[in-house]
C-alpha cells in the first residue's frame, strides 16, 4: 500500500513539475519572439530566423530557472493534493511529513543530476548556435577569440583586410601577449604579413609588438624576412579593448559540464582566469541539493489543510522565500566571481541555506 501510495505522489509531483516547466517555455518563447521581432524592427544585417533562434535560446533560459521550476511545481502538486483533502487522508493513516516527502525528494535529485548530466549539454549546445545565429544577423560578426591546447586566437578585421593574432599566454586581462604570431591579410584574404615576437602589449588602438621578426611577401610570392629581432617596437591597429577580449571568452552556459573541466584547464595554461568557470560548474553540482531544497520549501508552504483566504498567502510567501534564495545566490556567486570568497562557498551556500530553511519550515509543520 505505501509502495502504490508513494509513486502516487511521484506521479502527481511529476504532473505539477511539467506543467510548470510547459508555462515557462511558453513564457520564454514568447517573450524571446517579442524582443527578436523588435530587433528586426530597428533594422538587421539580414533576415534572422526569428523562430529557430527563439526555440534555441530557450533551454538555457530554462536551464538557469530550473530551480524556481521545481519551487512552482512542487507548490502546485501540494497545494493540489492539500486542496483535495488527500494530504489530510494520508496523514490520518499515520504517514509523517518525511514519508511522503520520500519519493519527491528523490524525484528532485535524479532531476537535479540529469539537470547537469544531460538538460546542460544540450542547453549549451543550442545556447552556442544561437549565439552563432545572433552574431551573424544581429551583430554582422562572429567571436573574435578562441582558446585551444595551441593557445589564444584572436581576429580583427578592418578596411586593409583581417588580423589573425596568435599567442602561447596571455596575461589574466589580456592585455599583454606572450608568444606572438601574428598574420595580417589583405582584402582579397591573401596572406601578406607574418609578424613573430615575445611580447606583445594592447594600447588604446594598437598592440605594441616588442622584438619583431617580420616576414613580407614579395613579388614572386614568397616570404623573406625583412626585420630581425632588434627591430623597433612594431605597431599593429586594433579596435580590441581588454573588457572586448574577455567578453569573448566562451560563455560557461556554452559549454557542456562535461567539458567545462578541461576549458578550465586550457584557460588557465593560456594565463587566463578561470574562477567564473569553475563557478559555475560548482554551481551545476549544487543543482540536485538546490532541487531538494525547493521541493522541501514549497512542501513546507503547502503542506497543512486549506483554509479560506489562507492559500493566496502561503503561495505569496513561497514566492518571496524563492526570491529570497536566488537573491542569495545571485549575491554568492558575485562575490565568487570577484574572488572575494572561495568558489565552493559561493556555488553552495545558497542551496545549503535553503535546506535549512525548508528543514525548519516542515519541523514546524510536522511538531508545531
Amino acid at each position: 500500500m505505501t509502495r502504490v501510495l508513494n509513486f502516487y505522489i511521484l506521479r502527481r509531483h511529476i504532473a505539477g513539475l511539467l506543467m510548470a516547466l510547459s508555462a515557462a517555455l511558453i513564457l520564454v518563447l514568447v517573450s524571446d519572439l517579442v524582443d527578436l521581432s523588435g530587433r528586426i524592427a530597428d533594422g538587421v544585417q539580414s533576415a534572422p530566423p526569428v523562430l529557430v533562434m527563439a526555440l534555441l535560446h530557450a533551454p538555457s533560459i530554462l536551464s538557469e530557472t530550473l530551480p524556481f521550476i521545481v519551487l512552482l511545481g512542487s507548490l502546485a502538486a501540494f497545494l493540489r493534493l492539500a486542496r483535495t483533502s488527500e494530504l489530510v487522508v494520508i496523514r490520518a493513516a499515520g504517514l509523517s511529513v518525511w514519508r511522503i516527502l520520500q519519493m519527491p525528494v528523490l524525484g528532485a535529485l535524479v532531476l537535479g543530476c540529469l539537470a547537469f548530466a544531460v538538460w546542460n549539454p544540450i542547453a549549451a549546445s543550442t545556447l552556442s548556435r544561437y549565439e552563432v545565429l545572433k552574431s551573424r544577423h544581429f551583430d554582422g560578426q562572429e567571436s573574435q577569440l578562441s582558446i585551444s591546447a595551441e593557445g589564444l586566437w584572436l581576429r580583427q578585421a578592418d578596411a586593409d583586410g583581417q588580423t589573425v593574432i596568435n599567442a602561447s599566454r596571455a596575461s589574466p586581462y589580456g592585455d599583454e601577449l606572450i608568444g606572438v604570431l601574428i598574420f595580417e591579410f589583405d582584402t582579397d584574404g591573401v596572406l601578406d604579413r607574418r609578424i613573430s615576437a615575445r611580447r606583445a602589449v594592447l594600447t588604446p588602438g594598437a598592440w605594441q609588438v616588442e622584438q619583431a621578426r617580420i616576414w613580407q611577401m614579395d613579388s614572386a610570392g614568397a616570404f623573406a624576412m625583412v626585420h630581425g629581432v632588434d627591430r623597433e617596437t612594431v605597431i599593429v591597429p586594433t579596435d580590441l579593448t581588454t573588457s572586448r577580449i574577455l567578453e569573448s571568452f566562451a560563455d560557461p552556459q556554452e559549454l557542456s559540464f562535461w567539458n567545462l573541466q578541461e576549458f578550465i584547464e586550457t584557460l588557465e595554461s593560456s594565463g587566463f582566469s578561470s574562477t567564473r568557470h569553475r563557478l559555475y560548474m560548482q554551481t551545476e553540482l549544487a543543482q540536485p541539493l538546490m532541487f531538494v531544497a525547493m521541493v522541501l520549501i514549497a512542501a513546507g508552504f503547502s503542506m497543512r489543510h486549506v483554509r479560506f483566504g489562507s492559500v493566496g498567502v502561503r503561495i505569496l510567501l513561497c514566492v518571496i522565500a524563492g526570491f529570497g534564495i536566488f537573491f542569495l545566490s545571485d549575491f554568492t556567486k558575485a562575490l565568487g566571481s570577484a574572488g572575494t570568497i572561495p568558489v565552493i562557498v559561493a556555488a553552495w551556500v545558497p542551496p545549503i541555506a535553503a535546506l535549512l530553511l525548508a528543514t525548519s519550515l516542515l519541523l514546524h509543520l510536522e511538531d508545531g
